[in-house]
């Protein structure tokens, strides 16, 4: 009985197509630049340095895009009036999102 179930489930397995993984970055995704955004508002709220904050993005960022996009949210969080955590992944989030809007052909 239990062999019997085994293939069973063993063959649903290998039935099913695969899929290929798509790797998608941080900078393609209005939610992750947002949650990066509120992240990074909260380490200013809480006196961490803008270089310690590159450091930290250096450390967990791999990809040369998303140093890219998540430097460009620290300097301007770093460099603009301070706000809180919420207030930046909202903005951040919502501009991103305006920036992805596909434009209407004329």
């Amino acid at each position: 009985m239990k062999r019997a179930v085994l293939a069973a489930a063993l063959a649903v397995c290998l039935a099913q197509p695969s899929m290929q993984a798509v790797a998608q970055t941080v900078a393609d995704q209005c939610f992750a630049i947002g949650d990066i955004a509120g992240q990074v508002a909260s380490w200013r709220l809480h006196k961490k340095t803008k270089a310690q904050a590159l450091e930290q993005a250096q450390k967990y960022y791999k990809d040369e895009s998303d140093r890219q996009a998540v430097t460009g949210v620290i300097d301007r969080i770093y460099t603009g009036a301070a706000m809180t955590p919420d207030q930046a992944s909202m903005i951040f989030t919502r501009e991103c999102a305006q920036q992805k809007k596909p434009t209407p052909a004329q």
